[in-house]
């Protein structure tokens, strides 16, 4: 095996050893025992929440290309990437997406790529918002609550270069490169981000980056109350604070970040279980939990992405020859 065939392999197999670990210390029975007194009446609400935001993050997406055409097909790719997500291990669910938005939009790969990643980074921010908020809201536990406190200033660090970036355009970036001709590494970086948003310039243009700033708020703020309505499908024998549904769904964004296997299963779990256990919630309950939510991610992506296939047979071929 060559060595590039064997880092493909590194994150599956470290997601494979973590769903061992998990398979192996987590009392699933118990687990088991409490989804079965799951309440109906929060959960469903919640699914309905969850694939509603779907046709946020598309409308997201829809913005940054900036194109008069129709919501439909930016919203077959995104649900398709979603869809392939679940089979494909290592984020291969973007390509899938990115391929599908390139036919469904007739796109060039610069184009397509540069509004994939640019949508992407406004993900980036939504998570250092969130993160600077819980460090506000309350003392992150021990190492975990160091490396989140560090990887929030990272990403903060980030939004606010984005925002900078943006409203500036690539006029600014171009500059700046120049000043770095010192450091080559650091100027060839700024200069493929001066690439990428001279394929976003529309964006400084007619302003639509501010709406895409407060649309990213309104999509963090939404998927906070719809994470709060899910964790009132179980009974937690311990209180919960206000702000659970954003530590939940924080650390829960830092786990589909860390795609180690398909539908970040593993490291979804190991987010979830993180995210709780400082409230004391019962080792039990969590899992439960992580079982809960994940269901309902993988029902919200077959729905999404079963609706995909029926609707846009372009969208489908282009899907299956994503797929191996």
């Amino acid at each position: 095996m060559n060595l590039n065939a064997a880092k493909r392999w590194i994150g599956p197999g470290v997601g494979i050893l973590l769903v061992a670990y998990l398979l192996w210390r987590m009392p699933w029975a118990e687990a088991l025992r409490t989804l079965a007194q799951v309440r109906l009446r929060w959960w469903l609400p919640a699914l309905a929440l969850g694939a509603l935001g779907v046709w946020f993050r598309a409308l997201r997406l829809h913005w940054v290309l900036g194109s008069p055409k129709p919501l439909l097909g930016v919203w077959r790719s995104v649900a398709l990437g979603y869809l392939a997500g679940l089979v494909l291990p290592a984020g291969g669910g973007e390509l899938v997406k990115l391929r599908t938005l390139m036919k469904a939009r007739s796109l060039d790969i610069l184009h397509a790529g540069s509004a994939v990643t640019l949508d992407r980074l406004f993900d980036l921010a939504g998570l250092a918002l969130g993160l600077a908020l819980l460090g506000g809201l309350q003392a992150l536990p021990g190492p975990v609550g160091t490396l989140l406190r560090v990887m929030g200033i990272l990403l903060l660090f980030t939004g606010l270069l984005l925002v900078l970036f943006l409203a500036r355009g690539k006029a600014y970036v171009t500059r700046l490169s120049l000043s770095l001709s010192h450091r080559p590494w650091l100027a060839g970086k700024m200069g493929r981000m001066g690439a990428l948003l001279n394929e976003t310039e529309h964006l400084r243009a007619r302003r639509t980056w501010i709406r895409l700033l407060l649309l990213q708020l309104f999509i963090t703020a939404f998927e906070v109350f719809t994470t709060s309505i899910a964790l009132k499908a179980l009974s937690f024998t311990v209180p919960l604070p206000p702000w659970v549904g954003l530590q939940v769904l924080m650390f829960s964004a830092i786990g589909f970040a860390l795609p180690l296997l398909p539908g970040a299963a593993g490291s979804l779990q190991v987010a979830y279980l993180l995210a709780l256990r400082p409230f004391g919630v019962p080792v039990p309950q969590a899992p439960a939990f992580s079982l809960l939510a994940h269901l309902g991610h993988v029902l919200v992506v077959i729905g999404h992405g079963g609706l995909a296939f029926l609707m846009g047979p372009d969208a489908r071929i282009t899907a299956k020859a994503e797929l191996p």
